[in-house]
């Protein structure tokens, strides 16, 4: 329940700290006091958006708080929870609403700094507004699908079809986006396989640009190769006066024959000896050599052709033949990835299917819920008009079910429903929206929150004004209905008129009065004396008289006596 109402700076109001009580709350006041301040008060405690012009003239900022009271709403509490919120000990629940100038607006929940999303998820459940506007929306048939499930407690059903119809948009969804990229996924898969085909049929191998161009090297160099050798050769063995092999030879002899005469000279010997075999050594090596040496011009062709395609491949695929083979080796897995893609969607049309049958199977579950709570809703509904002085009036819902026609099904089910009435006896049931007045339509959202009051987890119930276009017995067959009402819920009402502001527990009045140059607007708790008062002034106007006295204590008697 709503425990406090604070305002500072909102309009016209100054300062007001309103205290409401648990059952029904009648606020009422001269047309003009200043009472829409307090809904629309109410109004940003539960998220609507901010304006600057609301602040009060000559300040810069505004401030709505509401202190709350959880005990009887436990999923505001666990709402509390999952927004990140703590809970208070005392299950209190403190909403600030700073409204500021210079649009720095801030918001705060038990003291923290919150969003205006968490403040409209929160408000959700914690008040619910039933005023002409909201009479207007129960015309929508949303609204009106909203009431029925609620009345019926289809909220578990409601939710596992919801949640099957999200899964199978789901599904259609990444279907439906495979099938669109159809057409470019083949083309995708040709110029893959062309690709790895190319690369396979290059038959890569790391390293062997480097390799080829040695080769390569060689083969050029053969002739140059082969003709230095000859001339090494020449040099080493050609002719005998000038070979080295021979003067080495003939230098041994020489040594040879001075060691005779010294013996110290038998080291020089020794080193020409070691020097002559390492020229024959030499020379042996550059004979094998020279028939390893490849002049082969096919062969100089083939390995230029190689490098010619690894050098057309590189531009393409990287910058040597390693990286050639890891971009062949992603070009594969994407490959397979996209030949999955087909599997992938055979795979989806099966689940497709199985989820329509889940689908539709839990949206004739709805289907049949509704309509069984449509008769009940319908009865009671019509009890409570005719308590509303509305004799002749039935009321009825309808719901039609799609059948197995998916396309009409949406989040909130496979059913059309409509609220039909008929007002006077002998006339055919229509659309509420289309011979249903405002006085009428406030009677029937009055039998509709009547009906569901038990059945919903709001905290409280604030009616503006829903009692407009009323009077005498009407008026007062109102207040006992929310009177009814509030035995479930606390009820804030603004009322203009005296039969339904009769049934208060408690009763405030808005009072506009100027100080100096300024207006402004305070409301007070009305005393056992004051509230008969009062409602003399909403019988009689402001000059109170005896009879409007006895008038305002019959009234009240006879609320009593209810």
């Amino acid at each position: 329940m709503l425990e406090t109402l604070k305002i500072k700076n909102l309009a016209v109001i100054d300062t007001a700290e309103i205290p409401f009580e648990p059952g029904l709350n009648i606020l009422s006041g001269e047309t003009g006091a200043g009472k829409s301040i307090i809904l629309e008060a109410v109004s940003l405690l539960l998220g609507s958006r901010a304006s600057a012009s609301w602040i009060r003239s000559g300040c810069d900022e505004a401030i709505v708080e509401g202190i709350f009271r959880l005990e009887e709403l436990p999923e505001i509490q666990s709402r509390l929870s999952s927004l990140g919120f703590q809970e208070q000990e005392n299950r209190e629940l403190l909403i600030k609403r700073t409204v500021h100038r210079s649009g720095k607006h801030r918001i705060t929940i038990n003291g923290e700094l919150a969003t205006l999303q968490n403040l409209q998820a929160l408000g959700s459940g914690l008040i619910e507004l039933c005023s002409q506007h909201e009479h207007q929306s129960l015309l929508k048939p949303q609204t009106q699908l909203e009431l029925l499930d609620r009345y019926g407690k289809l909220d578990a059903i409601r939710s596992r079809y919801a949640s099957a119809w999200n899964q199978l948009r789901a599904l259609e969804s990444q279907l439906t986006m495979i099938r669109e990229a159809e057409s470019s996924r083949l083309k995708r898969l040709d110029f893959l396989r062309f690709q790895i085909d190319e690369l396979q049929a290059a038959k890569l191998q790391p390293g062997e640009e480097n390799e080829l161009q040695q080769e390569k090297a060689l083969l050029q160099s053969a002739q140059s190769r082969s003709q230095l050798i000859h001339e090494i050769q020449a040099m080493l063995e050609g002719d005998e006066s000038q070979s080295a092999l021979q003067l080495l030879q003939r230098s041994t002899q020489k040594l040879l024959e001075l060691s005779t005469l010294d013996e110290r000279t038998l080291s020089l010997s020794s080193a020409i000896d070691r020097a002559l075999a390492e020229v024959e050594d030499v020379s042996l090596s550059l004979q094998r050599y020279s028939r390893s040496i490849d002049a082969d011009p096919d062969r100089l062709e083939g390995v230029q052709e190689r490098l010619a395609t690894l050098a057309d491949l590189r531009r393409k695929y990287g910058e040597d033949s390693t990286q050639m083979l890891v971009t062949l080796k992603k070009l594969q897995e994407e490959l397979s990835e996209l030949e999955q893609a087909e599997a992938t969607a055979e795979t989806l049309d099966s689940e497709i299917c199985q989820q329509k049958s889940i689908t539709q199977e839990l949206a004739r579950q709805l289907s049949e819920g509704r309509a069984k709570v449509a008769q009940q809703l319908s009865k009671e509904v019509t009890r409570e008009l005719h308590e509303l002085n509305m004799p002749d009036a039935r009321f009825q819902v309808q719901v039609r079910f799609f059948g197995l026609d998916l396309e009409n099904y949406t989040s909130s089910g496979a059913d059309e429903v409509e609220f039909l009435i008929q007002t006077n006896r002998g006339e055919v049931s229509q659309a509420i929206g289309k011979i249903a007045s405002g006085g009428e339509l406030s009677r029937l959202m009055l039998a509709i929150r009547q009906r569901i009051a038990g059945q919903s987890a709001i905290g409280v119930y604030l009616f503006d004004e829903i009692d407009s276009g009323m009077g005498g017995q009407t008026a007062f067959q109102v207040g006992k209905k929310l009177k009814s009402v509030a035995r479930h819920h606390q009820v804030l009402c603004i009322t203009h008129l005296p039969q339904v502001a009769s049934f208060a527990d408690h009763h405030l009045v808005v009072r506009k009065m100027t100080q100096g140059d300024r207006t402004l607007t305070e409301v007070h708790a009305l005393t056992s004396k004051s509230k008969k008062e009062e409602l003399a002034r909403m019988l009689a106007g402001a000059t109170l008289t005896k009879k409007s006295l006895e008038n305002a204590q019959e009234l009240l008697d006879l609320a009593q006596a209810i």
